[in-house]
């Protein structure tokens, strides 16, 4: 049941709701609001006595508010109990509608929009009479930009300014220029005469960029609509004339400012056009405020009158919209099948049918004060693109520090304190940005082998966001301890730990954290040389670099050692030959979900010992002893100590001999001699681990390819790092021509 009752106060009629609105109560409340659009601009409906609200309702709200709208009035909600307001929330409604607390609200707001310069007024300027509508009831605050690198479409609303598309992490200069955004479509009209003007029209705003150098931006909802009620065509000047006579009736403070966008109706040249309005001193106060390129580009149109904007050219007349929303309009005729070219706007064009929507601006502020706030230390170099993914992934924040954990080799890993828009602390999180391909692979890859798997993981995904060919990925990373958890690297445990501490680590890391992915092995068919050959991941140039650094040539079959006199098949040869030949060889062998980069810099541990993993993108299955390899590569070549002739002379002996043979299940019989025993007691017996772990992992099979082929992934790399000295590089072409050594005297 239901009972309506219609009251007047302040000439505005409150309707006030008991019960349900159902749908078969709907159709009474839908004959009570039918005819109120005729009877006055604005209506107010009590929900404080109604329980209940269908979908029917709904629609009958929905309609009455656009009738309302169209008028230049609107639709008043008041006194909603929480299930009707749940409703609508849960609808997303709840941000369509005014809604008020009770009647008296909703009748001050009326009050104020009735009494402000906003309300509907109509005024003529010479033969030409104008109709303001207002639209809104609120006039917001305009946005200045000054420098604030790359901004997304859906962040500058209706603005005008100057700048470039931001379509790669380098700005092309050249293409700078005016620029204007509308409805999620932008203009540009480069500086350059050279260069055609461009339009886009991106399918997600957020994702799509824009280099600024000075912007003003005003909402995303216009104030008004201006209609021209007495003739049916007039030229520009004569618009700006009876904008100018119109303008004071909107703007009160020195800092408001005026855009208007256009909807020109000519037959011949059809256009969407948006400008600044010409209020006196706006060339002066653009300067004042920073924005001289935007000032630069007013120039004089017919009669003096100042223009400051572009129009969009189409190539269809649209029709005159009957519905209000300037959005809705725009959308259907701003499609890339129907602008023609973007254009400066000629002072004498004719427009036809004008109908101009306006947004009125109710002071002005900086742009920097409402954007997150991203925080670096010197050291940390952040470029324009990363700053707009890091915005993207972080909308929750209003503000973040961020330090630079370490430059891998193709991707950059921050540490990320971040604050929410109250100053609130959020959980730690790291920030990765790579190459668009790496950053999804680590995505999919983190979810598919590490979450269902690794337990004590921390690196659960919270978003990635991609521009151009750059990729970012947030990590969540709050240790069990909570957010007052210090994580850190292994390395720091290698580095600082005795080997009675680091070798029941270990144990704890390779034989209970990853067991799930190592104690799980699947006998199958693998192509290893395929799998692990380097240049087909980061090291394309690897045999080149070979070349220019240490003089070998791939073409040489075998290389010398001059310390031990030993002859060594060249290892650049044979990855150029062998590794091409036998790239489709395969063998059975056991098979797991391997890391794939495992370095102790992607381990991580806090104070309880808690283990926790990060960078997926190369984790897949493959050889189960890939990962222990990896580790070798570092303990042996990596952190082979040699700082100077002797020690190096001394190094390469002892490795010789450590690599003369190898097999999992016999462990060799060599011990290093020189000056750094304690040292290298750690890297052996740590590299004696990986050999234990990898032969307990394969059923005790003694066979050395795979795991050589897996070193050799690792270490004939280290010849392509910046931060490896020359002793290293050299050193790791030796030790791979050792591994080449057994494989060829195994395989033969």
């Amino acid at each position: 049941m239901i009972s309506i009752a219609v009251k007047y106060e302040e000439l505005v009629p409150v309707v006030v709701a008991t019960g349900r609105i159902d749908s078969i109560t709907s159709a009474e409340f839908d004959q009570v609001l039918r005819p109120m659009p005729d009877q006055g601009k604005y209506l107010i409906i009590d929900f404080s006595k109604c329980n209940y609200l269908s979908s029917a309702g709904i629609r009958i709200l929905l309609v009455s508010a656009k009738q309302f709208k169209s008028k230049g009035g609107a639709l008043y909600l008041c006194g909603l109990l929480p299930e009707v307001y749940q409703v609508l929330e849960m609808a997303g409604l709840h941000q369509v509608f005014n809604l008020f607390e009770n009647p008296e609200t909703a009748l001050d707001q009326i009050d104020k929009i009735r009494n402000s310069s906003g309300g509907s007024r109509e005024w003529t300027d010479g033969q030409f009479s104008f109709q303001y509508l207002p639209l809104s009831n609120q006039k917001p605050v305009a946005t200045l930009w000054k420098n604030q690198g790359i901004a997304g479409y859906n962040e500058m609303d209706y603005s005008l300014g100057t700048g470039s598309p931001a379509e790669t992490s380098d700005e092309v200069e050249n293409a700078r220029g005016l620029f204007i955004t509308c409805a999620g479509c932008a203009g540009f009209i480069p500086d350059d005469p050279a260069l055609a003007p461009e339009f886009r029209i991106p399918h997600n705003p957020a994702h799509a960029g824009v280099y600024v150098r000075q912007a003003l931006s005003f909402g995303q909802h216009p104030a008004g609509q201006v209609r021209i009620t007495s003739a049916h065509s007039l030229t520009a000047a004569e618009l700006l004339n009876g904008l100018n006579a119109g303008i004071p009736h909107f703007t009160s403070g020195p800092n408001d400012l005026s855009v208007a966008l256009i909807a020109d109706f000519n037959a011949s040249s059809p256009s969407v056009m948006l400008f600044l309005l010409p209020v006196k001193g706006l060339k002066e106060k653009l300067t004042s405020w920073g924005l001289s390129e935007i000032a630069a580009l007013i120039t004089k149109g017919a009669e003096g009158k100042t223009l400051s904007g572009a129009r969009f050219v189409l190539d269809e007349q649209p029709l005159v919209p009957s519905d209000p929303s300037l959005e809705s309009f725009l959308k259907s005729v701003l499609t890339i099948e129907n602008i023609r070219n973007v254009e400066m706007i000629p002072s004498d064009a004719v427009l036809v049918d004008t109908i101009l929507w306006l947004f009125v601006s109710d002071g002005l502020t900086d742009v920097a004060d409402k954007r997150l706030r991203i925080e670096t230390d010197s050291d940390t170099v952040f470029e324009p693109h990363k700053v707009f993914l890091t915005r993207r992934l972080y909308t929750d924040s209003g503000r973040l520090i961020i330090k630079q954990i370490h430059g891998g080799y193709s991707a950059q890993t921050y540490q990320v304190t971040s604050f929410d828009h109250q100053g609130r602390k959020l959980r730690p999180t790291v920030l990765k940005i790579a190459n668009r391909a790496m950053i999804a692979r680590e995505s999919e890859r983190c979810q598919q082998f590490a979450l269902p798997y690794i337990l004590n993981n921390s690196a659960m995904v919270l978003g990635t966001e991609f521009f151009g060919e750059t990729g970012a990925l947030r990590y969540n990373f709050v240790g069990i301890g909570g957010g007052q958890t210090q994580l850190k690297w292994l390395t720091h445990y290698y580095k600082t730990w005795s080997l009675d501490l680091l070798e029941p680590l270990f144990d704890k890391i390779f034989l209970q954290i990853l067991q799930p992915w190592y104690g799980q092995p699947i006998r199958e068919s693998i192509y290893p040389y395929r799998d692990h050959d380097p240049r087909s991941t980061f090291f394309p140039a690897l045999c080149e670099t070979a070349t220019d650094l240490l003089l070998v040539s791939p073409k040489d079959q075998y290389i010398k050692v001059k310390e031990t006199g030993q002859k060594l098949i060249n290892p650049y040869w044979f990855l150029q030959n062998e590794f091409i030949r036998l790239r489709e060889w395969k063998m059975e062998y056991y098979a797991g979900i391997c890391h794939g980069d495992l370095n102790m810099q992607n381990i991580l541990l806090d104070e309880d010992m808690n283990v926790y993993l990060i960078d997926f993108s190369e984790t897949k299955p493959r050889s189960v002893i890939s990962d222990f390899a990896r580790l070798e590569a570092i303990f042996l070549v990596d952190n082979a100590p040699m700082k100077n002739e002797q020690e190096e002379r001394e190094y390469i002996q002892f490795i010789s001999g450590f690599y003369s043979e190898l097999s999992l299940g016999k462990l060799p019989a060599w011990h290093y001699q020189g000056n750094h025993q304690i040292e290298m007691d750690k890297n052996i017996s740590l590299t004696l681990k990986m050999r234990e772990y990898a032969f307990q992992s394969v059923s005790a099979d003694p066979n050395p390819v795979p795991y050589c082929l897996a070193l050799l992934e690792w270490i004939l790399p280290i010849v392509c790092y910046s931060s490896a000295s020359l002793a290293h590089k050299r050193l790791s072409m030796i030790v791979s021509g050792l591994l080449c050594n057994v494989i060829g005297r195994d395989r033969s």
